[in-house]
């Protein structure tokens, strides 16, 4: 059975490895990482860092590629409801290829966005979700990954 929940300790050192290979600080996101298992093997994690209360995805990296689909849509749903508790309204995405994956989330383009933004960043590079928005409507499926 999959499990999705916080890095086990012995997995530390690989993803590690991993973020440093993406030029990514572990140090600004090592409480916010969630990692998927099975039978204690890694599958894949992924993890965000918060600038001013806004949850930025700085990560996401499924090593078991037979289950890509079902375990990025997975870890993207928990992060969005780990940032939730933690108190995070908005959450945040470069744009890359798999655009359609995020937008069938429900992320928006920030440039149509009806806030506020107090960080410094080209809003025609990111996509963004209202964690309130994403909690109050029914489920949403991922069709395209």
């Amino acid at each position: 059975m999959i499990s999705i929940c916080k890095m086990y300790e012995k997995s530390e050192i690989s993803i590690k490895s991993i973020l440093d290979e993406e030029n990514v600080d572990y140090s600004k996101i090592k409480q916010n990482i969630l990692c998927a298992y099975e039978n204690e093997k890694l599958l894949g994690f992924a993890g965000y860092e918060i600038k001013n209360n806004v949850a930025f995805l700085s990560t996401i990296n499924i090593l078991d590629k037979t289950l890509e689909g079902v375990l990025k849509d997975g870890l993207i749903k928990s992060l969005l409801n780990m940032a939730d508790l933690n108190g995070i309204n908005i959450f945040m995405v470069k744009k890359c290829d798999p655009i359609n994956f995020y937008r069938n989330i429900g992320f928006k383009e920030l440039e149509n966005r009806d806030f506020l933004l107090e960080i410094d960043i080209n809003e025609n590079e990111y996509l963004y979700l209202k964690l309130a928005d994403f909690f109050k409507n029914p489920c949403k499926s991922n069709k395209e990954g």
